[in-house]
């Protein structure tokens, strides 16, 4: 009883649904009031729609809707942050890391957390019965736009950095280098940086729809949405123009394809190809092996502008049907003719307030499209090497760390005859001194300079050195006669010739007696 009470001085002679404005006091987003003069019932009266304005527009499912977006979004910072982690604790070759992924992976989180932001807090969304919470009367709201303005406008910078970065590659042959990713690190953010200045400055966000503060339409144009449909159209025409030099590649490969064929002297078939010709050819190797390579990223590209296009459009025409809407109230009165006859209930008015400002379609569609902006570059950068590379990073560091020990070693006996080494008394070798003692009586320090190796060698157990009878290194004493030689090609299986032994050729009459 004491709320209809109340109900019904704050409505003062405005018919229900509608409160009286001048019942109310200044907090809040006042400019966020959804009111009309209404001179037919008293001059000067103004009459004003109640907070929550979308509860009037959209049936319940709408609500339902939001809840489903800001679950996707939930979703979607959680794939982008095992992106982050996955690229900086896996190797490279596993990941395929770049920096134009990390930074639109960062963008996109960042308007991912517009939406999750309020998923946990559910923020009240009015101030009063006719005025809707601002960034100043609500902190979930300040953070929730904040990190959606941010969010939208880093997107399009970095979405227009890839598409030119893949221009350059698929044009021009250049490929971007330190350069170009200093200069792209220091203009992207700091263009991102001032908008963002600007708009959440001078504009300011407010609740508009759900439970997600969106930009205020006064003077959106000039620092949010006409910025960033400029970035987002740059990208466009960057994009386009790839595209458009890529048929142009393709188209003049499919007609180089065609030989001429000519007559020979000798009556062969054959085939002139021009430098032109082959030119083209090798340009449309090069063009289809950087799309081959770049076709994530080209990919993402095209997906994000038609979010950004999208979802910018849509709002500029509603910042401009909330900002005649009180102007034009003819257009508007059967929207709330239909309101004052149906106090109650409201079905009946929702498809009158759609078709004045958005339809519940178009408004669920921007929703969920930004919804998976997230999702999308998650699917578009994930590899599967990831997921494996997580396997064995796993794996490596849960499973014991045990070495490789030999079953010899680990039978612990003093018998020192099991070991190969140690065997004294049946092997010539000497067991060499340790290396932390110092050496014995024996150790002859000039030898060791001389041989390079200690004497580990008896004398007892040196033997005779017997040459084999295949070794060509066998020492032999020098000959009698340094012009004679004698040669047994037995020893080295060599040819013979005509005998065993060669001609002794003596002088030059003993050859002419030869032959």
């Amino acid at each position: 009883m004491a709320n209809t009470t109340l109900a019904s001085t704050l409505r003062g002679l405005c018919p229900p649904p509608f409160y009286d404005m001048a019942m109310f006091g200044g907090g809040g987003y006042v400019d966020g009031r959804f009111c009309a003069p209404v001179p037919q019932i008293k001059k000067g009266l103004v009459c004003c729609l109640p907070c929550p304005h979308t509860d009037f527009v959209y049936p319940p499912e709408f609500k339902t809707w939001y809840r489903v977006a800001e679950g996707l979004n939930v979703a979607s910072l959680i794939a982008l942050l095992f992106l982050l982690v996955s690229f900086i604790c896996l190797p490279a070759e596993k990941t395929r890391r770049h920096y134009l992924s990390y930074c639109l992976i960062i963008a996109a989180a960042l308007l991912a957390l517009g939406f999750v932001v309020p998923f946990g807090t559910k923020p009240p969304q009015c101030y009063d019965e006719i005025t809707p919470n601002d960034m100043f009367s609500n902190l979930t709201c300040a953070f929730s736009g904040a990190f959606l303005i941010a969010g939208g406008l880093s997107m399009a910078v970095w979405i227009f950095i890839r598409a030119l970065s893949m221009h350059l590659q698929i044009c021009w042959d250049v490929m971007p280098g330190k350069r170009f990713f200093y200069w792209a690190q220091g203009l992207g953010w700091a263009v991102a940086a001032t908008f963002f200045t600007v708009t959440i400055t001078i504009t300011g966000v407010s609740f508009r729809f759900g439970d997600v503060c969106h930009v205020n339409s006064e003077k959106s144009m000039e620092d949010f949405w006409g910025p960033l449909l400029a970035i987002a159209g740059a990208a466009m025409v960057v994009q386009l123009s790839t595209f458009a030099y890529c048929i142009k590649v393709y188209i003049k490969n499919m007609w180089s394809d065609d030989k001429t064929e000519t007559q020979s002297s000798a009556g062969l078939p054959s085939y002139t190809t021009s430098v032109r010709t082959r030119s083209a050819r090798a340009v449309y190797r090069r063009v289809r092996k950087v799309l081959w390579l770049q076709w994530r990223g080209i990919t993402i590209v095209v997906f994000i502008l038609v979010d950004v296009i999208f979802f910018s459009v849509v709002f500029v025409y509603l910042n401009s049907v909330e900002t005649h809407a009180a102007d034009d109230i003819d257009k508007a009165m059967p929207f709330l003719l239909c309101l004052i006859t149906n106090p109650v209930d409201r079905t009946k008015c929702f498809p009158l307030g759609q078709e004045l400002f958005v339809n519940q379609s178009t408004v669920i569609a921007i929703l969920i499209m930004l919804s998976l902006a997230g999702i999308q570059c998650f699917i578009l950068l994930v590899r599967a090497s990831m997921f494996s590379a997580w396997w064995d990073l796993i794996r490596s560091k849960t499973s014991s760390k045990r070495e490789f020990v030999s079953l010899d070693a680990k039978q612990h006996t003093n018998d020192v005859r099991n070991y190969e080494l140690m065997q004294v008394t049946r092997s010539p070798l000497k067991v060499p001194e340790s290396a932390v003692t110092s050496p014995g009586a024996e150790f002859d320090p000039y030898r060791r300079s001389l041989t390079g190796t200690p004497d580990y060698f008896g004398k007892e157990v040196q033997r005779e050195y017997r040459s084999p009878t295949l070794s060509f290194s066998t020492p032999r004493p020098p000959s009698q006669s340094a012009m004679r030689m004698d040669w047994d090609p037995r020893s080295t299986h060599a040819r013979g010739g005509l005998g065993l032994h060669p001609p002794v050729i003596d002088d030059e009459e003993g050859m002419r007696n030869k032959i």
